[in-house]
């Protein structure tokens, strides 16, 4: 899920410029530091990417809506900007937030044992180059290991 999240927020970004090429992800860092307080999960995801561009591009902070085999889990927020640095690979740390729905966690661990998960992600996406901003819709969906749902992974 680490992946698809990293893959949704810049890949629809950068979609929408002709000028840009996409960065390439290159491997997930791990999911660290669970915070659990309530319906509320705050965590550290990893991620490696490589970004071509003679520029720095920066995510800006989004929510999204997020549902797991079509039933709805919540919303996911990145709280802080990141920014991929120019024509460099980077280990970027992305501070994420899920409100999670009554449930969601219960659900999340009965698709963690499956082999593979359908994820979608649905919202609004803002990134930047420079001063330019522009949000971009999103509504993707795809397959995820069930691993990737559970809350006690460190690296891998």
């Amino acid at each position: 899920m680490l992946r698809f999240l990293f893959l949704a927020l810049v890949s629809v970004f950068l979609v929408s410029s002709c000028a840009l090429e996409s960065p390439e992800f290159l491997g997930s860092e791990g999911v660290t530091g669970f915070k659990i307080d309530g319906k509320t999960i705050n965590f550290n995801a990893g991620v490696k990417v490589s970004n071509p561009n003679w520029f720095a591009i920066k995510v800006k902070r989004s929510t999204v809506d997020v549902y797991v085999e079509e039933q709805y889990m919540g919303k996911v927020s990145l709280e802080k900007k990141v920014k991929l640095k120019a024509k460099r690979e980077s280990i970027l740390q992305f501070p994420l937030k899920a409100e999670l729905e009554d449930g969601a966690l219960f659900t999340m661990l009965r698709y963690a044992s499956k082999e593979n998960v359908n994820v979608r992600i649905k919202g609004k996406v803002k990134g930047g180059v420079w001063f330019f901003s522009k949000k971009i819709e999103i509504d993707e969906t795809r397959q995820v290991s069930g691993k990737d749902l559970q809350l006690n992974q460190q690296g891998k």
